[in-house]
This record gives C-alpha cells, structure tokens and sequence, in this order.
C-alpha cells in the first residue's frame, strides 16, 4: 500500500497541471479563461522532512528515512477549533470514511488552511496517533501530497521510535 500511496503522490504532481490546462481550453478555439485554482502548489522543500518528502518519492531506499522523519519530526495537525482538547480536523470521504490533515511545517498549513487555522505541532508519531484508522492527507493541496490509507497509518505506528533528534 505505501508503494502506491508513494506513486499517486508522485503522479498527482504531474498530472494535476495538465488536468487544469485541459479544463482551460474551450472547444470552438474560443481563449481559455483564468482559472483560480489550477492545482496543487508545488513545494521548495524548507526542512529535513520535506527533504525526504521528496527524495522518497524518487527512490524507493530513501522511503525508510522518510518514515522516520516523518514520525519524529514536528509537523503540523489540522485542527477543528482552537480549544486544547480540540479533536483533528477531517474531511468526510463517503460510506464512513474520514481523512485528517498534517503537513510537513506550520507555514505549509498556513499556506493552505490560513495562518489563522487551528492546529497543534506535534511529533508525526502523535498525530497519526490521533488519526488512527483513519485515512491521512500529508501536505493536503500541495505537491508532492501523500495520502495513507488506515493499514499504513497502522503500520508507522508500528515502527519502533527512535531517539529525537532536533529539526529547524
């Protein structure tokens, strides 16, 4: 599962653009008019994570580094309301199932929910904690943009900590 949620971030990165261009152009010749939203933003990785965000996404021998990374560095969960018990912010994905948010920095939320939206900045080990079995949407909006299903969620919270080590 993590190889395909891998590929479908990867493949969304590319074809996103080209989906926005074609839904541009008019059929009788006509010029296309602007669309406001053209896809996801595509990242300039900002920190370690981001780093191996994207070096994961070319080389399947980096996803091991990428998973540790994942769940001990700071990240950010998208939350429903400011309040400290605030549960994650979901999405509604049809016939029962939920999808949370967590992005790779607190800017990369900000750049997609506003710098007023609530969250907690949290280790990615507690916050795929508080979307246990259910699905999770790293860098919703942006590219690349990964997607893991409940097993997978599962499965990182499987792997053995690590000893913390500091991230900017």
């Amino acid at each position: 599962m993590q190889r395909r949620s891998f590929l479908i971030a990867a493949t969304i990165g590319v074809a996103w653009p080209a989906l926005a261009l074609a839904q541009q152009q008019q059929p009788s010749g006509a010029p296309a008019r602007p669309s406001a939203n053209t896809g996801p933003i595509q990242i300039e990785p900002a920190n370690d994570l981001e780093r191996a965000f994207i070096g994961a996404l070319h080389d399947e021998a980096a996803r091991p580094e990428f998973r540790r990374l994942l769940l001990d560095s700071q990240v950010a969960l998208s939350l429903q309301s400011n309040l400290d018990d605030a549960p994650p912010r979901l999405l509604s994905l049809g016939e029962g199932r939920q999808a949370g948010f967590v992005f790779t920095s607190a800017a990369r939320l900000s750049e997609v929910m506003g710098p007023a939206a609530p969250r907690a900045i949290i280790t990615g080990r507690e916050a795929l904690g508080r979307l246990r079995e259910k699905y999770v949407i790293l860098n919703w909006r942006l590219a690349p943009m990964l997607t893991l299903e409940p097993p997978d969620v599962a499965s990182y919270l499987n792997t053995a900590p690590t000893e913390a080590h500091p991230h900017p």
